[in-house]
């Protein structure tokens, strides 16, 4: 859940012309006039979060940095430029988003050197949301140390241990109020930013966040990995996940890449959901397994139902497992997650492109799961697959994904969206 630090006043009135007229020509030259397509990351954050009922969905510092890992990602020596000598940006913290003149919106984010807060980097994504730029703004300046100051009050004050997701901590701080023209203007990049351009720059499919060494291990079919998979070992695993269907909380298998395997029973239940704890996915992830219990009745007489399918949380620890992958040079095909229920057994496997590993989304988990549950009973009609592979589709814009379903006699299928997205095709594999 995201936290409101206000350490500052909130959004004051006036901000001077810098940001406003001196960047506003230069964002009418040669490189906007020729986009007509927008950036992918704010046309569909917009999208998404207006059919969104929760305010706290509308964190602008999704889009923002999206766009700053794909720029990474596409030019690897500007992250690396700028690293080497301002510090790296935490896309997890952010300043609210502002509003500028001509319908434009500023959003920054802090720059860390061991810790400190060495400066900001602020993005400005025009009206017609296809072109964006950053800059990085130093101390020596008034509102320039404001800013590093307020953000730096928050990592003094942050909790040690404490996890924190991308975009969740929003600092609060007033828009700078600058005393001469355009004094953020400050060893500008070849364009007059530090970093510029339109969706080309920042393309990537489905809003990844992940950035790192390219892999060069792209994925392959999935029925290939799975067939290794068929070993007494591994469905050993999976028969003492389906002997605990009828507990009351979720258990599962992490494995490792060294063949390590770690069992998981720690699980939160409440009236709302049934979470299993797996801790944060780390490098050495090669995949996980869980279930999904069966239906019970509770002390209290009231009937505890459940998805036999995966869930919004489950895709989500999933493409930060293939995102950790793609960083770390291991082949994308190699991770896995696997939910085992009453109804049976289902697999994911990641088929998709590097730019389709998505890491930011514009809900949390806990909204994510009340709009899963609400589409489902929308849909109720429709097929458990059918409602989960248009929801992480439609809803959660996540690509590049494959459900495999795994059949009690061992064979499998692959369960996609069929061409018009009405119905599911499925594809035996051999």
């Amino acid at each position: 859940m995201k936290k409101n630090l206000v350490y500052g006043l909130l959004l004051l009135a006036t901000l001077s012309v810098s940001l406003n007229s001196c960047r506003t020509d230069e964002m009418l030259t040669g490189t906007e006039q020729t986009q007509k397509e927008k950036i992918a990351f704010f046309e569909r954050f917009e999208k998404e979060k207006s059919f969104s009922k929760n305010a706290e969905s509308k964190n602008y510092a999704l889009p923002f940095g999206n766009s700053m890992s794909a720029y990474f990602n596409n030019y690897p020596e500007k992250k690396t430029e700028l690293e080497n000598k301002y510090g790296t940006v935490d896309l997890r913290v952010s300043s609210q988003d502002m509003d500028l003149e001509n319908g434009r919106k500023l959003l920054m984010f802090p720059m860390l050197t061991d810790g400190k807060v060495t400066a900001v980097i602020g993005g400005v994504i025009n009206a017609e949301r296809d072109f964006l730029y950053f800059d990085v703004y130093k101390d020596g300046h008034p509102d320039r140390d404001y800013l590093i100051q307020t953000f730096q009050q928050h990592y003094n004050s942050l909790s040690l241990g404490r996890t924190i997701d991308v975009g969740e901590v929003i600092i609060i701080v007033k828009k700078p109020q600058l005393s001469k023209p355009d004094p953020w203007d400050e060893d500008p990049g070849d364009g007059g930013h530090d970093m510029d351009g339109g969706p080309g720059d920042y393309g990537g499919g489905g809003g990844s966040g992940s950035s790192g060494t390219p892999n060069t291990n792209p994925p392959t079919d999935p029925c290939a990995k799975m067939k290794s998979q068929n070993n007494p070992e591994f469905q050993s695993k999976v028969g003492v996940l389906e002997t605990n269907l009828d507990e009351k909380k979720e258990t599962g298998w992490v494995e490792k890449k060294d063949g390590v395997w770690e069992y998981k029973d720690i699980a939160t239940t409440n009236d709302d959901r049934n979470t299993l704890s797996m801790g944060d996915p780390t490098k050495d992830m090669k995949g996980f397994m869980h279930t999904h219990v069966n239906d019970y009745q509770d002390p209290d007489g009231n009937m505890r139902l459940g998805f036999k399918i995966f869930s919004p949380a489950d895709v989500i620890y999933f493409n930060q497992m293939v995102a950790l992958a793609q960083q770390n040079g291991t082949p994308l095909d190699d991770i896995y997650a696997i939910m085992v229920s009453g109804k049976g057994n289902y697999q994911i496997r990641f088929t998709g492109t590097s730019n389709q590993i998505k890491t930011l989304y514009a809900n949390t988990k806990d909204q994510y799961n009340e709009m899963y549950k609400e589409y489902f009973s929308k849909h109720k009609g429709k097929s458990d697959e059918m409602n989960f592979l248009k929801f992480i589709d439609e809803i959660m814009y996540v690509k590049g994904i494959t459900l495999v379903k795994i059949n009690s006699d061992g064979t499998t299928v692959k369960k996609t969206l069929n061409s018009t997205k009405t119905d599911v095709s499925e594809t035996p594999c051999q």
